[in-house]
């Protein structure tokens, strides 16, 4: 029971620094020691003759939410990404049913949240060490945003804002207590510190979802709050957010600036203030002071803050240039963005509505709902990604854990006693501040984050099972029970359990490992070894997509296109909505010298993200290419029809093009409008002079030759000038051509070549 204690609490403490547990690799090493930490607890409970697995509602909510996961696998559109998801709930169940097993005291709950805060406090330093350079984090700090190990800045928010919470109120149980040391109570003041470190990360994260929650989230926790916790509440909150609030932007605008040490300097300023106010507070305190706060009516503390916000927000409101200023400030457009996410959400429930695509279902087949280009492999809602990922029924799985977890922390808050009531109503919105801002955000899709989540979920069970248990068992009874075999059936049901998630962690982790090495490699040309590393791979996970796609690269290279294209039609069939796999598919299908099915295969990926240009790049050069070569064959009516595919594509683009709304157009902002590219206009020249259409041929070209003046336009210019040379040959204007291929020779030596092989071909006037 001691060790999975420690090894848990380990577990929970470095989750935040594997940046955020979001990738499936770190998921899969955290699964096995979450999963042996389970059966340890398991095991000794079973070793004290308490059997029941399920003993509380959310045992019950939990696992089916992991369930409903396995349960969609089979129906998944990305057989990969499903068993990654599989994976994360398998890990949150484990944890949720460990803690609430292991925390059966308000005591042990306090050493929860001291793990949790104390490693929140270095994600903290971490966050600021990474923006003054003194460590390196990848993408830790980043326009003027404070991201830490989480590297997104959102969900650090988040995490932090609930460990502030947590930190009050370690700090008022620490403060409460009294002197300890020369009429101090010492320990606040590490706490005091640490939470002003948390808010100052809070701000210098500059997430708006997060300032939002605080604001929603302060009244529901004043609601509740003990009468005599309110005051020292507040007055802490206040003095850590104020301190924070002006130490965490002051120090990201002078980070930003590479005024490192003047940065450091706000920090150790805001911490002497925030300490200095703890003196104080200790001081009055223990000397008897008296507090003239205690003079101020109850309703001033709620009427002069709104006061100040409501004429703030009519100041603001009134002025154009300032609505137009807290506009940007809020950054408006990601908002209304984030409706169409939700709209294109519901739409893809609609089509599923009952189990959903499953796991990672969002990330695999959002861009054939989309109705604009936008990047997001996320819904910005984890309970619309939930119910695109499982429809209906996990939807109201998940409703149910949170209705189970609200009922148990109300029963508690009612029957506990005051020192547990705080901590119970602590928890409780903690757990709601994370869960508020989920539902604007994909901050869960960190699995660091959902521990702490469902953690807390833990803690409330855990309490209120032991408030269940008899106070006092008689030694008769204990006698009794001791003499009594357990049956083993149960504890060999969770072994059994606990030792298929270590497997299925071991083995997605070696098979992970072992496509990494395949890829390394690759890059050193020994593509005998990657290929066996890469079926390694697969033989460990044959659900990833992406390890046949290394597979059939890997094939490409060593001139075996079959097999290439074998290893692509596997890959479509575990990610059949995802234009990759069907990009894959073509370039293999081109490669094998089959054509028409290389074409069907792009016109494919266009169906799948049909506001991608690169699918519509694919879709021309891919006709086009096997147009000239079933030509060169002598395939002349294949050609044609692939050359006419590939005239097509324009008129496609437009097409597409004209379903997108004026406020749509507003907000494409990732990429400019879907418009033919030069490459497409050089393969309608090159389409049109086959089909003999000269003319048009030669005006596509000439139109297009002024946009490529740039070195990276050599070879696509060009292809563009052997095109107008052939063509303007064949309309009797050798003389016109002439400059042309001296412009050519210049750019490629092989234009000659190029010249010498292309009309040798027939053309299909």
């Amino acid at each position: 029971m001691v060790v999975a204690w420690w090894v848990l609490l380990t577990l929970l403490f470095l989750a935040p620094y594997f940046r955020g547990l979001f990738f499936p690799p770190d998921q899969e090493k955290a699964l096995i020691v979450a999963a042996l930490c389970f059966f340890l607890v398991y095991l000794y409970r079973w070793g004290q003759r308490r059997t029941r697995f399920f003993e509380h509602p959310l045992d019950g909510a939990m696992l089916a939410l992991m369930l409903i996961y396995v349960a969609t696998l089979p129906l998944a559109v990305n057989k990969g990404l499903a068993l990654n998801d599989v994976v994360k709930y398998a890990l949150y169940f484990t944890v949720f049913w460990s803690v609430s097993r292991l925390v059966d005291t308000g005591e042990r709950a306090e050493k929860l949240f001291y793990t949790f805060w104390l490693s929140g406090v270095g994600v903290a330093l971490a966050g600021l060490a990474t923006a003054t350079q003194i460590i390196f984090i990848r993408d830790g700090f980043l326009n003027g945003r404070i991201y830490s190990s989480f590297q997104y800045p959102n969900a650090l928010a988040s995490f932090l804002l609930a460990l502030l919470l947590l930190g009050t109120y370690l700090w008022y149980q620490s403060w409460r207590e009294g002197p300890h040391w020369r009429g101090l109570a010492y320990s606040s003041y590490g706490l005091a510190l640490g939470n002003f470190l948390l808010a100052a990360v809070f701000w210098g994260a500059k997430s708006h979802g997060g300032v939002l929650t605080l604001i929603l989230i302060l009244p529901l926790l004043w609601w509740r709050l003990p009468r005599e916790a309110r005051r020292p509440w507040s007055l802490h909150l206040l003095q850590a957010n104020l301190w924070g609030l002006l130490a965490g932007l002051s120090f990201t605008h002078l980070a930003s600036a590479g005024r490192f040490d003047a940065a450091w300097g706000i920090i150790l300023l805001g911490t002497l203030l925030s300490l200095g106010c703890q003196w104080l507070v200790d001081y009055g305190t223990y000397r008897g002071w008296p507090n003239p706060l205690d003079r101020v009516p109850p309703p001033v503390w709620w009427g002069v803050p709104l006061l100040f916000l409501v004429a703030g927000a009519g100041a603001v409101l009134a002025q154009p240039h300032w609505r137009t200023l807290l506009w940007n400030l809020l950054h408006g457009r990601n908002a209304v963005e984030r409706l169409y996410f939700y709209r294109d959400a519901l739409e893809m429930m609609a089509a599923r509505p009952w189990l959903g695509w499953g796991g990672g279902g969002w990330q695999e087949a959002y861009r054939a709902f989309q109705h604009y280009l936008y990047n997001s492999t996320q819904v910005h809602s984890y309970y619309l990604q939930v119910g695109v990922e499982t429809g209906i029924v996990g939807l109201l799985v998940l409703l149910a854990a949170w209705f189970f977890f609200l009922r148990s922390a109300h029963r508690l808050y009612q029957a506990a006693a005051p020192r547990e009531r705080l901590l119970v109503w602590t928890s409780t919105v903690a757990a709601l501040a994370i869960g508020i801002h989920a539902a604007l955000d994909f901050n869960l899709a960190l699995a660091a984050l959902t521990l702490l989540l469902f953690s807390l979920f833990g803690v409330i069970t855990g309490l209120e099972l032991s408030a269940r248990q008899p106070q006092e068992v008689s030694k008769r009874a204990r006698r009794k029970a001791r003499l009594l075999r357990p049956s083993p059936a149960p504890l060999v049901a969770v072994g059994a359990f606990s030792l298929l998630l270590v497997l299925l962690g071991t083995t997605l982790t070696l098979a992970g490992n072992a496509a990494l090495a395949a890829t390394q490699a690759m890059q050193q040309h020994d593509l005998s070894r990657a290929q066996a590393l890469a079926m390694k791979a697969v033989s460990y996970n044959p659900l990833n997509p992406d390890y046949r796609e290394l597979l059939s690269n890997i094939y490409l290279w060593q001139q075996n296109p079959e097999a290439a294209v074998k290893e692509a039609q596997a890959m479509v069939k575990l990610s059949r909505y995802n234009e990759k796999s069907y990009i894959v598919l073509t370039e293999a299908l081109k490669e094998a010298g089959h054509y028409r099915e290389a074409v069907q295969a792009a016109e494919t990926a266009v169906r799948m993200a049909p506001f991608r240009i690169q699918n519509y790049e694919l879709l021309a050069t891919t006709a086009f290419y096997g147009g000239y070569m079933e030509l060169s064959h002598g395939k002349r009516e294949e050609a044609r029809a692939l050359f006419d595919q590939a005239l097509q594509v324009p008129g496609m683009i437009q097409q597409q093009m004209a379903k997108v709304t004026p406020e749509e157009k507003r907000l494409w902002v990732v990429a400019p409008y879907l418009a033919p590219t030069p490459t497409i206009r050089v393969v309608v020249g090159g389409s049109n002079y086959f089909l003999g259409k000269y003319a048009q041929a030669e005006a596509e070209i000439l139109a297009l030759l002024p946009q490529l003046q740039s070195e990276k336009d050599k070879t696509i210019k060009a292809q563009a000038l052997l095109w107008l040379v052939l063509s303007l040959e064949k309309e009797g204007k050798s003389s016109e051509a002439q400059p042309y291929v001296e412009e050519g020779k210049k750019l490629t030596p092989n234009f000659d070549q190029w010249l010498q092989q292309a009309s040798k071909l027939p053309v299909l006037a």
